[in-house]
C-alpha cells in the first residue's frame, strides 16, 4: 500500500521569487525535514516580507502562528519566523526555519 503524502497547497504568492514559493513546497512535502533543509531555505532576495515589521506582521498571528511569539524571546525570530508564515511555511516550520538561522548566524534583534 503506497503511504500517502500529506496534502498542502500553499496559494499561489506573487510577492515571493517563484524558487522560494518551490523550496517552501519542497519542505512541507518532507517526511521530515532536517537543520540543513531550513539552512537553505532562501528567499532568492529581497521581497515585500522582507521589510515588514511588528505592525505588518501582526496580521499574521492567529491561534496556529500565537504559538510562534510565545516561543521566542528574541523579537527579531518572531518577525523572522512570521515573515516565513507570511511567505507561506507553516507555522512549525517557521519556527525551525527562525531557528536555525538564529543557530547559523546568531543575528542580533535591534
Amino acid at each position: 500500500m503506497l503511504k500517502k503524502e500529506p496534502t498542502y497547497h500553499m496559494k499561489p504568492n506573487p510577492h515571493i521569487h517563484p524558487l522560494c514559493a518551490e523550496a517552501i513546497q519542497k519542505i512541507v512535502r518532507m517526511e521530515n525535514p532536517k537543520f540543513a533543509d531550513f539552512v537553505a531555505l532562501k528567499t532568492y532576495g529581497t521581497d515585500v516580507y522582507s521589510a515588514m515589521g511588528w505592525d505588518e506582521l501582526q496580521q499574521y498571528i492567529n491561534e496556529e502562528t500565537i504559538v510562534i511569539v510565545e516561543q521566542f524571546e528574541d523579537e527579531t525570530n518572531i518577525l523572522s519566523a512570521l515573515r516565513w508564515v507570511a511567505r507561506g511555511l507553516p507555522a512549525r516550520y517557521a519556527m525551525r526555519k527562525a531557528s536555525a538561522d538564529y543557530s547559523m548566524y546568531r543575528y542580533k534583534g535591534t
